[in-house]
């Protein structure tokens, strides 16, 4: 296994976790991410906000990885996946999501961009 599929494995897993502190040493302290529907997210510290925000309001978190094609070099992975919770009283199951991520050789994500 490589260090971008290792890196998207601790990355799903803390997001189901709402594992914030977790998040911040998952970004490079540069990172970009960029998603629809929203300005980019610069640095680790603004996009361990961010996702801390959007977990906040979340529960029963649960992430399924549906195809992952990583990179001969282990630095790059493109992930479909499907995100499923709960949240203002209802049931949001296999949201249908798509990643990109560039992880650097410390396994720090430094670009990442999702599509939905």
């Amino acid at each position: 296994m490589g260090r971008a599929r290792d890196t998207w494995e601790r990355l799903s897993a803390a997001l189901e976790r709402v594992d914030t502190e977790a998040l911040l040493d998952l970004y490079a302290s540069d990172a970009v991410w960029l998603e629809p529907q929203n300005p980019p997210h610069e640095t680790n510290k603004l996009i361990q906000a961010y996702l801390s925000s959007w977990l906040q309001a979340r529960e029963n978190i649960d992430i399924t990885t549906k195809r992952l094609l990583e990179s001969e070099d282990g630095a790059t992975v493109a992930v479909e996946w499907a995100v499923s919770y709960t949240a203002g009283g209802r049931r949001w199951n296999d949201l249908p999501r798509a990643s990109w991520l560039d992880v650097g050789t410390d396994g720090a994500i430094t670009y990442q961009r999702d599509y939905y």
